[in-house]
């Protein structure tokens, strides 16, 4: 009798332990997928992320900070993309950059160490850059600077950059204002 007994114990916990396992194993076949990669720009698009826009190198985007127009145009500067030299133009009093030798101008570079670099704008503002490939780079959603948004189409040629005429959208940071 001792020895059934002994069987009987064993046997249900061998099948306790099966079972554990095979809930174990249904419960992670439930789980969600791991997060997709953030968004790529391209030529025609920018990425917004919670914390970023990915820009294209090479191309005009313009940003809005509370009523300016401001279109910067940033170019790779070293084979890993993490220099750049950037370049921006003040919108005339109608936010339009038709006339760029008539426009307040700035120029600057900026290097990714030891994570971000810093790109100077009018106003004063200072969005911080980081590099994603060769071919775009990271511009972080300032803090506290109130209305501030980045168009979603770039644009290839300066006198082009007119938001609102192409059916893109104002990016804000999650929370913000659109």
């Amino acid at each position: 009798m001792q020895t059934t007994v002994r069987g009987m114990t064993w046997t249900l916990t061998a099948r306790l332990m099966v079972a554990a396992a095979l809930a174990a194993a249904g419960s992670a076949c439930d789980r969600t997928p791991p997060t997709q990669p953030p968004p790529r720009p391209t030529a025609d698009q920018l990425a917004a992320t919670p914390n970023a826009v990915g820009i294209p190198y090479d191309r005009y985007v313009v940003i809005r900070s509370g009523e300016r127009l401001i279109a910067l145009h940033v170019m790779a500067l070293s084979p890993l993309g993490d220099r750049v030299s950037y370049r921006w133009y003040l919108g005339d009093g109608d936010g339009r950059f038709a006339r760029p030798e008539a426009l307040e101008r700035g120029e600057g570079e900026a290097v990714e160490r030891p994570h971000t670099g810093h790109i100077a704008l009018p106003g004063p503002l200072t969005l911080s850059w980081s590099r994603g490939s060769t071919a775009f780079g990271w511009l972080y959603w300032p803090d506290a600077v109130g209305d501030f948004a980045v168009y979603s189409r770039p644009f290839a040629q300066l006198a082009d950059a007119d938001p609102g005429q192409d059916g893109g959208r104002w990016l804000t940071r999650p929370g913000g204002r659109d």
